[in-house]
């Protein structure tokens, strides 16, 4: 027997399941696999057997993800 959390609070409340997360970013669930197979990859938890990406933190590691071009270089 499972009893419903009396406060109303979702677990998975600003967590979106891989595929959703994905669909919602244009990008295809490969994709975001070998994101999160990267060393310094997208964060994710297992949950239930199905895959999350916590939304805030996935938005900080693509922010970490910005490349700056190399300003001593020289431009054609």
């Amino acid at each position: 027997m499972t009893t419903a959390d009396p406060t109303g609070a979702d677990i998975l409340a600003g967590y979106a399941e891989q595929t959703e997360f994905a669909t919602a970013n244009r990008l295809s669930t490969r994709t975001v696999a070998r994101y999160r197979n990267r060393a310094d990859g997208l964060p994710w938890v297992q949950f239930a057997g199905k895959v999350y990406i916590p939304v805030a933190e996935a938005a900080a590691w693509l922010k970490n993800q910005v490349r700056h071009p190399n300003q001593r270089r020289r431009t054609a």
